[in-house]
């Protein structure tokens, strides 16, 4: 049976999926050059009603957020990528699954979690056609 629209959807998924990556990566690299604990206390001289630790927590959660969206987007990589060469391969249920499983963890990212979710739901549901033959 061709899984045309789950291997589009998939591609996609995982398309989508590296950009985030690439862009998220760029934004840790770029926030960790930069002191962003001396800007805030330089901010925290002026009018502020923050203390210096809840600045310092709410930038140490930030960047753990951060870091937890790249761990999932690599998964969603790894995930997307092995679950494309299962359908190739004619696996549909096992890549239905992994796609689903993929895209629960991408719960930080909207559009992965869409593009993973559809398609694996498309895998379990969608049933081969049974041929009728016709008898003269």
């Amino acid at each position: 049976m061709k899984r045309t629209w789950e291997f589009v959807l998939s591609i996609i998924g995982v398309s989508i999926a590296a950009i985030f990556l690439i862009v998220t990566i760029i934004a840790a690299v770029y926030l960790n050059s930069i002191d962003l604990k001396e800007m805030m206390d330089h901010s925290l001289m002026t009018d502020s009603e923050f203390s210096s630790s809840e600045v310092d927590m709410s930038i140490k959660l930030f960047m753990g957020i951060l870091w937890a969206g790249i761990i999932s987007l690599f998964i969603a990589l790894a995930g997307g990528l092995i679950a494309i060469f299962l359908l190739k391969g004619g696996k549909a249920k096992g890549a239905g699954i992994l796609l689903i499983i993929t895209g629960i963890l991408t719960i930080f990212h909207v559009w992965p979690l869409i593009f993973f979710i559809i398609p694996g739901i498309m895998c379990l549901v969608r049933k081969p056609r049974e041929t009728v033959e016709v008898i003269e």
